[in-house]
Protein backbone atom coordinates (compact mmCIF):
# COMPACT_ATOMS: atom_id res chain seq x y z
CA UNK A 1 0.00 0.00 0.00
CA UNK A 2 1.41 3.64 -0.82
CA UNK A 3 -0.51 4.78 2.22
CA UNK A 4 -2.20 2.85 4.85
CA UNK A 5 -3.20 4.53 8.74
CA UNK A 6 -4.85 2.72 11.61
CA UNK A 7 -6.65 4.93 14.07
CA UNK A 8 -5.41 7.98 12.70
CA UNK A 9 -6.65 10.69 15.04
CA UNK A 10 -5.83 14.26 15.83
CA UNK A 11 -6.86 16.53 18.88
CA UNK A 12 -6.66 20.49 19.30
CA UNK A 13 -7.59 21.00 22.83
CA UNK A 14 -10.56 19.59 23.71
CA UNK A 15 -12.07 19.63 19.30
CA UNK A 16 -11.64 15.97 17.70
CA UNK A 17 -10.26 17.32 14.06
CA UNK A 18 -9.66 13.65 13.06
CA UNK A 19 -11.30 10.82 14.89
CA UNK A 20 -9.77 7.02 13.96
CA UNK A 21 -8.91 7.58 10.61
CA UNK A 22 -7.93 3.96 8.77
CA UNK A 23 -7.14 4.14 4.78
CA UNK A 24 -5.52 2.37 2.43
CA UNK A 25 -4.65 3.48 -1.12
CA UNK A 26 -3.24 1.12 -3.15
CA UNK A 27 0.12 2.38 -6.11
CA UNK A 28 -1.18 3.95 -9.23
CA UNK A 29 -4.88 4.79 -7.85
CA UNK A 30 -6.31 8.25 -7.98
CA UNK A 31 -8.06 8.07 -4.44
CA UNK A 32 -10.90 10.58 -4.21
CA UNK A 33 -11.63 12.16 -0.46
CA UNK A 34 -14.35 13.79 0.45
CA UNK A 35 -16.38 15.77 3.14
CA UNK A 36 -17.97 18.70 3.92
CA UNK A 37 -16.24 21.62 5.38
CA UNK A 38 -14.81 21.07 8.56
CA UNK A 39 -14.87 17.50 7.98
CA UNK A 40 -11.08 16.77 8.67
CA UNK A 41 -10.06 16.17 5.30
CA UNK A 42 -7.35 18.95 5.47
CA UNK A 43 -5.90 17.51 8.52
CA UNK A 44 -5.57 14.12 7.64
CA UNK A 45 -3.63 15.17 4.40
CA UNK A 46 -1.51 17.59 6.78
CA UNK A 47 -0.90 14.33 8.70
CA UNK A 48 -0.05 12.18 5.87
CA UNK A 49 2.40 14.99 4.55
CA UNK A 50 3.93 15.01 8.25
CA UNK A 51 2.87 18.50 8.78
CA UNK A 52 1.37 17.86 11.34
CA UNK A 53 1.47 14.87 14.08
CA UNK A 54 -1.20 12.92 15.10
CA UNK A 55 -2.56 12.87 18.49
CA UNK A 56 -2.83 8.95 18.22
CA UNK A 57 -2.89 6.12 16.01
CA UNK A 58 -0.32 5.35 13.22
CA UNK A 59 0.46 5.13 9.07
CA UNK A 60 2.73 4.65 6.72
CA UNK A 61 2.98 6.81 3.42
CA UNK A 62 5.53 4.83 0.71
CA UNK A 63 6.24 2.35 2.86
CA UNK A 64 7.84 4.92 5.98
CA UNK A 65 6.21 6.10 9.02
CA UNK A 66 4.21 9.22 8.57
CA UNK A 67 6.40 12.48 8.14
CA UNK A 68 9.62 10.47 7.08
CA UNK A 69 11.87 12.47 5.02
CA UNK A 70 12.20 9.82 2.69
CA UNK A 71 8.64 9.63 2.16
CA UNK A 72 8.49 13.20 1.56
CA UNK A 73 11.36 13.10 -1.01
CA UNK A 74 8.73 11.27 -2.94
CA UNK A 75 5.66 13.08 -2.50
CA UNK A 76 4.20 16.71 -4.12
CA UNK A 77 1.59 18.56 -2.12
CA UNK A 78 -0.80 21.35 -3.68
CA UNK A 79 -2.51 22.59 -0.90
CA UNK A 80 -6.19 23.84 -1.18
CA UNK A 81 -4.90 27.53 0.68
CA UNK A 82 -1.62 28.78 -0.98
CA UNK A 83 0.00 32.60 -1.42
CA UNK A 84 2.80 32.69 -3.58
CA UNK A 85 5.50 35.82 -3.68
CA UNK A 86 3.80 38.20 -5.93
CA UNK A 87 7.34 39.71 -6.77
CA UNK A 88 8.52 36.27 -8.13
CA UNK A 89 8.20 35.22 -12.09
CA UNK A 90 7.03 32.09 -12.36
CA UNK A 91 10.81 30.36 -13.33
CA UNK A 92 11.78 31.88 -10.29
CA UNK A 93 9.24 30.54 -8.35
CA UNK A 94 10.20 27.10 -9.52
CA UNK A 95 13.56 27.51 -9.26
CA UNK A 96 12.87 28.19 -5.45
CA UNK A 97 10.78 25.03 -4.95
CA UNK A 98 13.58 23.37 -6.69
CA UNK A 99 16.02 24.48 -3.98
CA UNK A 100 13.28 23.56 -1.17
CA UNK A 101 13.42 20.09 -2.74
CA UNK A 102 17.18 20.11 -2.08
CA UNK A 103 17.55 19.87 -5.86
CA UNK A 104 19.97 20.95 -8.64
CA UNK A 105 17.96 24.17 -10.70
CA UNK A 106 17.24 22.10 -14.35
CA UNK A 107 15.89 24.75 -16.98
CA UNK A 108 14.38 21.47 -18.86
CA UNK A 109 13.00 20.09 -15.75
CA UNK A 110 11.24 23.21 -15.38
CA UNK A 111 9.97 23.28 -18.88
CA UNK A 112 8.50 20.09 -19.00
CA UNK A 113 6.41 20.81 -15.93
CA UNK A 114 5.38 24.08 -17.52
CA UNK A 115 4.42 22.53 -20.38
CA UNK A 116 2.45 19.59 -18.49
CA UNK A 117 0.18 22.43 -16.72
CA UNK A 118 -0.32 24.72 -19.89
CA UNK A 119 2.20 27.30 -18.65
CA UNK A 120 5.16 26.82 -20.87
CA UNK A 121 6.06 30.36 -22.40
CA UNK A 122 4.33 32.31 -19.48
CA UNK A 123 7.04 31.93 -17.30
CA UNK A 124 8.16 35.37 -17.35
CA UNK A 125 6.00 36.93 -15.79
CA UNK A 126 5.62 38.04 -12.22
CA UNK A 127 3.52 35.75 -10.08
CA UNK A 128 1.07 38.75 -8.86
CA UNK A 129 0.17 39.48 -12.78
CA UNK A 130 -1.14 35.79 -13.30
CA UNK A 131 -5.26 35.44 -12.81
CA UNK A 132 -6.14 33.03 -9.98
CA UNK A 133 -6.34 29.98 -12.59
CA UNK A 134 -2.54 30.42 -13.46
CA UNK A 135 -1.40 30.45 -10.04
CA UNK A 136 -3.28 27.44 -9.79
CA UNK A 137 -1.23 26.38 -12.39
CA UNK A 138 1.82 27.20 -11.09
CA UNK A 139 0.95 25.84 -7.81
CA UNK A 140 0.40 22.51 -9.58
CA UNK A 141 4.00 22.83 -11.61
CA UNK A 142 5.65 23.15 -8.18
CA UNK A 143 4.17 19.84 -6.70
CA UNK A 144 5.01 18.55 -9.92
CA UNK A 145 9.22 19.63 -9.51
CA UNK A 146 10.31 16.22 -7.95
CA UNK A 147 8.37 13.86 -10.31
CA UNK A 148 6.65 12.59 -7.39
CA UNK A 149 5.60 9.05 -6.72
CA UNK A 150 2.68 10.03 -4.77
CA UNK A 151 0.87 13.12 -4.99
CA UNK A 152 -1.35 14.99 -3.12
CA UNK A 153 -4.30 17.59 -4.16
CA UNK A 154 -6.11 19.61 -2.11
CA UNK A 155 -8.73 21.02 -4.41
CA UNK A 156 -6.67 21.17 -7.40
CA UNK A 157 -9.70 22.66 -9.65
CA UNK A 158 -11.29 25.05 -7.09
CA UNK A 159 -9.93 28.35 -9.39
CA UNK A 160 -10.44 27.03 -12.76
CA UNK A 161 -12.83 27.36 -15.43
CA UNK A 162 -14.57 24.06 -17.28
CA UNK A 163 -11.80 23.80 -19.70
CA UNK A 164 -9.32 24.88 -17.26
CA UNK A 165 -10.55 21.60 -14.85
CA UNK A 166 -11.00 19.12 -18.02
CA UNK A 167 -6.72 19.68 -18.47
CA UNK A 168 -6.17 19.15 -15.10
CA UNK A 169 -8.30 16.00 -14.95
CA UNK A 170 -6.24 15.38 -18.23
CA UNK A 171 -3.15 15.77 -16.17
CA UNK A 172 -4.47 14.00 -13.42
CA UNK A 173 -4.89 11.14 -15.69
CA UNK A 174 -1.99 11.19 -17.44
CA UNK A 175 0.34 11.05 -14.29
CA UNK A 176 -1.55 7.67 -13.10
CA UNK A 177 -1.01 6.50 -16.67
CA UNK A 178 2.66 7.34 -15.50
CA UNK A 179 2.46 5.67 -12.44
CA UNK A 180 2.00 8.33 -9.63
CA UNK A 181 -0.57 7.85 -6.80
CA UNK A 182 -2.92 10.96 -7.00
CA UNK A 183 -4.79 11.71 -3.37
CA UNK A 184 -7.62 13.95 -4.72
CA UNK A 185 -9.88 16.20 -2.37
CA UNK A 186 -12.09 18.11 -4.17
CA UNK A 187 -15.57 19.71 -3.36
CA UNK A 188 -16.53 18.89 -7.27
CA UNK A 189 -18.10 15.61 -6.95
CA UNK A 190 -18.80 14.45 -10.61
CA UNK A 191 -15.05 15.60 -11.33
CA UNK A 192 -13.82 12.99 -8.37
CA UNK A 193 -16.25 10.50 -9.74
CA UNK A 194 -14.99 10.50 -13.59
CA UNK A 195 -11.59 9.77 -12.60
CA UNK A 196 -11.44 8.37 -9.39
CA UNK A 197 -10.66 4.73 -8.88
CA UNK A 198 -11.30 4.64 -5.43
CA UNK A 199 -13.32 6.92 -2.29
CA UNK A 200 -13.71 7.67 1.02
CA UNK A 201 -16.23 9.86 3.07
CA UNK A 202 -15.39 11.66 5.68
CA UNK A 203 -17.50 13.34 7.87
CA UNK A 204 -16.84 14.97 11.70
CA UNK A 205 -14.03 13.59 11.53
CA UNK A 206 -14.98 9.98 10.68
CA UNK A 207 -14.74 8.34 7.55
CA UNK A 208 -18.26 7.40 7.29
CA UNK A 209 -17.71 4.78 3.60
CA UNK A 210 -14.95 3.98 1.91
CA UNK A 211 -14.66 1.49 -1.46
CA UNK A 212 -13.77 1.23 -4.72
CA UNK A 213 -15.73 4.10 -7.24
CA UNK A 214 -17.26 0.78 -9.28
CA UNK A 215 -18.88 -1.06 -6.26
CA UNK A 216 -20.32 2.12 -4.49
CA UNK A 217 -21.95 3.60 -7.58
CA UNK A 218 -23.09 0.06 -9.07
CA UNK A 219 -25.15 -0.96 -5.43
CA UNK A 220 -28.20 -0.07 -6.76
CA UNK A 221 -29.16 0.02 -10.53
CA UNK A 222 -32.36 0.66 -12.67
CA UNK A 223 -33.20 0.21 -15.83
CA UNK A 224 -35.62 2.23 -17.76
CA UNK A 225 -37.54 0.50 -20.70
CA UNK A 226 -39.76 2.37 -23.18
CA UNK A 227 -41.10 -0.30 -25.28
CA UNK A 228 -44.54 -0.88 -26.98
CA UNK A 229 -47.66 -2.31 -24.58
CA UNK A 230 -47.15 -4.69 -22.78
CA UNK A 231 -49.66 -7.54 -21.24
CA UNK A 232 -50.40 -8.02 -17.62
CA UNK A 233 -48.88 -12.12 -17.93
CA UNK A 234 -45.48 -10.26 -19.68
CA UNK A 235 -45.65 -7.97 -16.93
CA UNK A 236 -46.48 -10.27 -14.09
CA UNK A 237 -43.15 -12.41 -15.43
CA UNK A 238 -41.09 -9.58 -15.72
CA UNK A 239 -41.64 -9.17 -11.63
CA UNK A 240 -41.28 -12.54 -11.13
CA UNK A 241 -37.99 -13.01 -12.95
CA UNK A 242 -35.99 -9.62 -12.64
CA UNK A 243 -37.79 -7.33 -9.84
CA UNK A 244 -40.54 -7.68 -7.47
CA UNK A 245 -40.42 -4.29 -7.32
CA UNK A 246 -40.85 -3.67 -10.99
CA UNK A 247 -42.96 -0.47 -11.97
CA UNK A 248 -46.50 -0.28 -13.77
CA UNK A 249 -46.00 0.54 -17.39
CA UNK A 250 -47.23 4.56 -17.91
CA UNK A 251 -49.35 5.84 -20.75
CA UNK A 252 -46.02 6.44 -23.14
CA UNK A 253 -44.83 3.10 -22.51
CA UNK A 254 -42.49 3.85 -19.60
CA UNK A 255 -41.81 1.33 -16.53
CA UNK A 256 -38.44 0.56 -14.39
CA UNK A 257 -36.99 -2.38 -12.97
CA UNK A 258 -33.98 -2.50 -10.74
CA UNK A 259 -31.47 -4.93 -11.90
CA UNK A 260 -28.06 -6.78 -10.39
CA UNK A 261 -25.72 -6.07 -12.86
CA UNK A 262 -25.45 -4.76 -16.34
CA UNK A 263 -25.97 -8.33 -17.50
CA UNK A 264 -29.16 -8.14 -17.13
CA UNK A 265 -29.64 -5.19 -19.74
CA UNK A 266 -29.36 -8.16 -22.36
CA UNK A 267 -31.74 -10.92 -20.67
CA UNK A 268 -34.23 -8.39 -20.48
CA UNK A 269 -34.04 -6.78 -23.99
CA UNK A 270 -34.17 -10.84 -25.15
CA UNK A 271 -37.21 -11.47 -23.10
CA UNK A 272 -39.45 -8.75 -24.32
CA UNK A 273 -38.05 -9.39 -27.71
CA UNK A 274 -38.91 -13.04 -27.89
CA UNK A 275 -42.71 -11.52 -26.89
CA UNK A 276 -42.97 -9.54 -29.55
CA UNK A 277 -42.34 -6.38 -27.62
CA UNK A 278 -41.03 -3.64 -29.84
CA UNK A 279 -38.05 -1.82 -27.14
CA UNK A 280 -37.47 1.41 -28.32
CA UNK A 281 -35.21 2.43 -25.49
CA UNK A 282 -33.29 1.00 -22.36
CA UNK A 283 -31.57 3.14 -19.96
CA UNK A 284 -29.06 1.93 -17.79
CA UNK A 285 -29.09 4.49 -14.20
CA UNK A 286 -26.78 3.96 -11.47
CA UNK A 287 -26.51 5.94 -8.14
CA UNK A 288 -23.88 9.37 -8.56
CA UNK A 289 -21.35 10.38 -6.00
CA UNK A 290 -23.43 13.26 -5.42
CA UNK A 291 -26.27 10.71 -4.10
CA UNK A 292 -24.20 8.39 -2.25
CA UNK A 293 -22.63 11.53 -0.22
CA UNK A 294 -25.73 13.24 0.28
CA UNK A 295 -26.65 9.63 2.46
CA UNK A 296 -24.09 9.46 4.30
CA UNK A 297 -23.53 13.14 4.88
CA UNK A 298 -26.74 14.49 5.28
CA UNK A 299 -28.08 18.29 4.33
CA UNK A 300 -24.23 19.50 5.80
CA UNK A 301 -23.39 18.59 2.18
CA UNK A 302 -25.99 20.57 0.10
CA UNK A 303 -23.10 23.52 -0.31
CA UNK A 304 -20.54 21.04 -2.14
CA UNK A 305 -20.44 21.76 -6.07
CA UNK A 306 -21.69 19.40 -8.64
Amino acid sequence: MIIETEGLTKIYKDKVAVNSVNLSVEKGQIYGFLGPNGAGKSTCIKMLTGLVFPTSGKGTVLGYPMGDVRARENMGYLPELFRYQEWMSGEDLLNFHTSLYHMKKDKLRNENVLKKVGLLGQEKYKVGSYSKGMQQRLGLACALLPDPELLFLDEPTSALDPIGRKEVRDIILSLQKEGTTVFLNSHLLSEVEAISNSVAIINKGKVVISGSMSDLLMKKITLSINCSKISEDIHDSLREIFDDDLTDQDEKGNLVIKIRNKEEIADIASFLIERKIKVYELTPNHETLESIFLKVVGEEGLTLKQ
